[in-house]
């Protein structure tokens, strides 16, 4: 079968801003069925509306809080019974934060928001994906997984003991993302699904503001004049969504649309396997 996302389901998890709402509008107007998440559904209805001015195609938006495993078991039962049909899974939302908190179950946010919640997700949409096949998941990382030198903490994977350092927490949190897809080719890719991690680049988005980290805030809306614009950063994205040739590439990470180097702990099968035992405990998986 050709690949084509022509008339097909690609779920974009925070699309309602930035470089979630930018792929959403690149990927319909390649003609895809596009629904995306949103925390504030006001706010995601603004944007499926922006879409669909510039697009002339509808966009659907669902609720999802990443930060709430009910939100996502609630939202997947929802999904599952409203579609058929799941061609692409881009899990793009996430979030940094200044100083340790915790998701309304008690695990640290940001591991909890990048990584937990859309371990979760992608769980629980896995029938339809394999259902829909061929179809794609790409999990949106960044080159900020440098910052997990020693790979997965997994002796303190919610940083409950460890020093608290919004970039090595994050950075453990985007190198869980590659792993989690390089696993989830592993598993899947002999079902017709294949798996992808990407890093955007430098994207002037409200990413990174959100923390209480008032110099962290301070540097990333100096440095912004230098990010490359949603438009840009969604590039790749919209490679692994829409490219038929790239799933010779399957589990890879990528940057610029063609596979980049990543770490030794990002091509670590052991840790991958690993990484997602220890997520189907915390998630109930």
């Amino acid at each position: 079968m050709t690949w084509s996302i022509q008339n097909r389901t690609v779920l974009i998890t925070g699309g309602n801003s930035g470089l979630g709402k930018a792929t959403a509008l690149a990927l319909a107007e390649r003609g895809a069925r596009v629904v995306i998440t949103a925390r504030d559904t006001g706010k995601g209805d603004a944007a499926a509306r922006e879409i669909e001015a510039h697009t002339g195609r509808m966009v659907a938006v669902m609720h999802l809080d990443l930060a709430d495993l009910s939100s996502v078991r609630s939202f997947a039962a929802s999904f599952n019974s409203s579609y058929d049909d799941l061609a692409v899974l881009i899990n793009n939302a996430g979030g940094v934060f200044g100083s340790r908190r915790e998701t309304t179950d008690g695990f640290e946010m940001t591991i909890g928001t990048n990584h937990l919640g859309p371990f979760l997700l992608t769980n629980l949409l896995t029938d339809l994906l394999v259902r829909s096949a061929p179809s794609r998941i790409i999990n949106v990382a960044s080159v900020g997984h440098t910052y997990a030198k020693d790979g997965i903490q997994f002796d303190d994977f919610m940083w409950e003991s460890t020093r608290y350092r919004q970039m090595h927490v994050y950075g453990h949190s985007k190198l869980a993302n590659i792993l989690h897809a390089r696993e989830l080719n592993n598993r899947l890719a002999d079902r017709g699904v294949t798996a992808y991690s990407v890093h955007p680049g430098l994207v002037s988005t409200g990413f990174g503001g959100g923390g209480n980290s008032f110099i962290v805030g301070l540097v990333v809306k100096l440095a912004r004049r230098r990010f490359a614009t949603p438009s840009e950063g969604a590039v790749t994205t919209v490679f692994l969504a829409t490219d038929a040739d790239v799933v010779a590439e399957a589990g890879g990470y990528f940057a610029d649309s063609a596979l980049s180097e990543s770490t030794r702990h990002a091509k670590d099968d052991d840790q991958a396997a690993r990484l997602w035992d220890l997520s189907e405990s915390y998630v109930g998986a």
